[in-house]
């Protein structure tokens, strides 16, 4: 007689409750709230639109297969709703999770550096400088705009101009947004 394996004693249960059939056109009604949920999630907009794509798609295709079965207790709508809420989460962990996401250097020219055999580009400075540049988005908006613009080599008075601000209040967010951008770099060579 064998040894019971350790962990469930038994295979899961199927679930009592009939599949449900849903229109793909109800689901892609709830793409405002999957929209939402994924700027939660921190997905950029840039990518948004094609993780709500995969969101769509999938939850399309889960209905096909006949993986919706929601609990008949449930209002329909809020049952829907809850599940393509999860369906969004699953998809924007796995959006982090691609490895264009994590290992991606964008080249201008990808084949330059093949003519120049002896010089060839490190990816390391390009990678450094995107990691400092997320690393800005933890300053407040309106410290960071008046950041970015002095970084650009603008005088603080053209910058206070351009915002319509006070002198006075542009400096004051200038020396707030240093504050904070060196916290955040502090508390970045720490976790190293």
């Amino acid at each position: 007689m064998s040894k019971p394996r350790k962990g469930a004693k038994s295979p899961p249960a199927a679930s009592t409750t009939p599949p449900t059939e849903v229109r793909p056109e109800v689901i892609l009604a709830q793409s405002k709230l999957l929209r939402a949920v994924l700027a939660n999630c921190g997905v950029p907009v840039r990518d948004r639109d094609d993780v709500l794509q995969e969101c769509i798609i999938g939850a399309v295709v889960a209905v096909r297969e006949g993986r919706y079965r929601p609990a008949p207790w449930l209002d329909p709508t809020y049952a829907l709703q809850r599940w393509l809420v999860g369906i969004a989460f699953h998809q924007a962990s796995k959006y982090y999770e691609k490895a264009y996401r994590r290992r991606e250097v964008a080249v201008p020219d990808p084949l330059a550096h093949v003519a120049r055999r002896d010089r060839v580009p490190s990816p390391h400075g390009e990678v450094e400088a995107r990691a400092l540049l997320e690393l800005l988005w933890l300053v407040e908006p309106r410290e960071r705009r008046v950041l970015l613009l002095v970084g650009e080599g603008e005088q603080v008075s053209e910058v206070a101009r351009s915002l319509g601000l006070p002198v006075g209040t542009a400096f004051s967010r200038l020396r707030r947004g240093r504050r904070r951008l060196a916290a955040v770099l502090k508390r970045r060579r720490r976790s190293r």
